[in-house]
């Protein structure tokens, strides 16, 4: 190397030095932040590549830095898929954006009103362990003590968990002391199951499974079965499949600020952001209070059951364009009336389209057979009714009422007449004495 070349290449060493030293200061960030050092690392190695000898007899021109920052997206693109579609990630990012679609679904100007409890499956059933009986609970103390039992306190109407149930035993124990909590505060509790509850690995093989009803009889499901003969089953009720809260990110559908991302979801299923269905019908539950000042109109796509404006991933697959639906697989009529009848609310895509709808709302009480006499049919049609969550929830809110109306009076001189008129004349208001009501005033008023 010739003095001249020597002193070419310092100089060019200076120049790049000086030229790091400005772009960093441009990035507004100093030297005592954290990720600095790997910050200017990566801003000089980006200098060095543009200036380095494959680039020698080449003009740095606008196109070569776009063809860099390209290449450079697409491995920041790559670092992206990995830690977005890690396992753990997933759960968090589903969990909140879970809550923000309940949050943005609901009409906070009507009464409503939401609060976040933190806390994992194993640590609420460690706290039902843990406490010598179910009424000294933490989960009862948040839900029943702080509400429903307390004077002057707001009575909770449901209970959504984002957890994704399995048949074991521990998931068992779980779902039997949250149904009891439910029963004291007349407050259902509303949550997922996993694929793994009916033997498969992925919602997109329950289309395969020839006979649900088969299925559950197995030793397998034996505490399943006795938990759904159980009284406090009606407080239970478990959603499937799960649906996509986001499109992937992609420069075009959906862009992101930073840089030109474009999520790669196509090596597997489980590569989208799934969330828990129990979010979508608390939902349902949310805008029937905001409309009616009740709960049931959560079912049918006409009656406050639909689940509008979700997301649909298009892509090209084979030369032709493609959609993901919003669920993870397109649920039959017959497959749904088998799902509620094992005691699951499917949420059901409507086909060519961005909605979806839940028919049916069942607790997971085992409905009882009666002798087949005029009382046997009424009583076992009475129970039937109690095992679905629209009448439970009208139900519910009576109970709420009643302690509170009932409360107020205690110490005053009134006789039990009396506080049967007063009981009497409060519930008349939501009684539709029409012959034929028309569906508004149902709504306002379901007794009849």
């Amino acid at each position: 190397m010739t003095v001249q070349q020597d002193v070419q290449t310092s100089s060019d060493k200076i120049s790049s030095v000086s030229l790091l030293d400005e772009i960093m200061a441009q990035t507004r960030m100093t030297p005592a932040d954290d990720g600095y050092d790997i910050a200017k690392k990566g801003v000089a190695a980006f200098i060095e590549n543009l200036l380095g000898s494959e680039h020698a007899d080449n003009q740095v021109n606008k196109a070569l830095v776009d063809q860099m920052l390209v290449e450079l997206d697409n491995k920041i693109s790559l670092q992206m898929d990995e830690i977005l579609h890690d396992t753990a990630i997933q759960e968090m990012e589903s969990s909140w954006r879970g809550v923000k679609m309940l949050v943005d679904r609901t009409d906070f100007r009507e009464n409503n009103k939401i609060e976040l409890l933190h806390v994992t499956k194993e640590e609420l059933l460690d706290d039902f362990e843990f406490a010598p009986e179910t009424s000294q609970s933490g989960l009862y103390k948040h839900v029943y003590s702080a509400g429903y039992g307390q004077f002057g306190g707001e009575p909770v109407a449901a209970i959504v968990a984002n957890y994704q149930f399995t048949p074991s035993t521990p998931d068992m124990k779980l779902l039997q002391y949250a149904g009891a909590v439910g029963a004291m505060a007349h407050a259902p509790f509303i949550s997922g199951v996993a694929p793994e509850f009916f033997g498969i690995d992925s919602f997109e093989q329950l289309p395969n499974i020839k006979d649900l009803k088969a299925t559950f009889e197995s030793p397998r499901y034996t505490k399943w079965r006795q938990l759904r003969e159980s009284d406090d089953a009606r407080y239970i009720a478990l959603t499937a499949p799960r649906f996509l809260l986001r499109t992937p990110y992609d420069p075009t559908e959906n862009p992101i600020k930073t840089f030109n991302y474009r999520e790669n979801v196509s090596e597997s299923h489980e590569s989208y952001l799934w969330g828990n269905t129990a979010f979508a019908l608390a939902s349902r539950l949310t805008d029937s209070f905001a409309k009616y000042r009740w709960c049931p109109n959560i079912i049918g796509p006409q009656s406050g059951g639909a689940v509008e404006d979700l997301p649909v991933h298009l892509f090209e697959s084979m030369g032709e364009l493609q959609a993901k639906i919003p669920t993870e697989v397109l649920v039959t009529d017959r497959k749904e009336f088998e799902l509620a009848e094992e005691g699951f609310i499917a949420l059901t895509m409507r086909k060519g389209s961005d909605n979806a709808a839940f028919f049916s709302a069942n607790s997971i009480q085992q409905p009882k057979v009666f002798p087949n006499t005029k009382e046997g049919r009424e009583a076992e049609m009475n129970f039937k009714l109690g095992t679905q969550l629209p009448y439970m929830m009208i139900i519910n809110r009576l109970a709420h009422y009643v302690k509170v109306l009932q409360r107020e009076q205690i110490g005053s001189w009134k006789e039990r007449q009396d506080l049967e008129r007063e009981l009497n004349a409060w519930i008349k208001q939501f009684v539709a004495d029409q012959e034929n009501p028309p569906a508004d005033v149902r709504s306002r008023r379901p007794l009849r």
